[in-house]
């Protein structure tokens, strides 16, 4: 009946995505290599959370100690969350921002 306008395309350097992209990482990367590998973007991370709890906040001094730790690993902690055995991901949304003009990205749904 009718065609779906295309979504917005978000530029970033060279990168772009739109809001119907989702970036996949494997091995359960710790909160500390999701944050390098953003850094890696020209992203500047300052916030992680899954469903309605949150991961990990850069202004929280008690959230400094989770640098170390399993995305999934604070998924299942924090959130409570359990994956099914037919499904292999856990999603979190990321809220970060330009390294050089700190403008905020909004960057897609990031599956681990």
């Amino acid at each position: 009946m009718a065609e779906p306008v295309p979504p917005k395309v978000i530029k970033h350097q060279e990168m772009s995505w739109t809001v119907w992209d989702r970036w996949i990482l494997g091995n359960n990367p710790t909160v500390g290599e999701l944050i390098q590998w953003l850094k890696d973007k020209g992203l500047k991370v300052y916030s992680i959370s899954c469903g309605n709890a949150l991961l990990f906040n850069d202004m929280f001094s008690s959230h400094k100690e989770r640098i170390v730790r399993k995305i999934v690993d604070l998924g299942r902690e924090v959130a409570r969350l359990e994956i099914p055995s037919y499904r292999r991901h856990l999603d979190v949304v990321i809220a970060c921002e330009d390294e050089k003009d700190n403008d905020d990205v909004d960057i897609p749904l990031v599956s681990i």
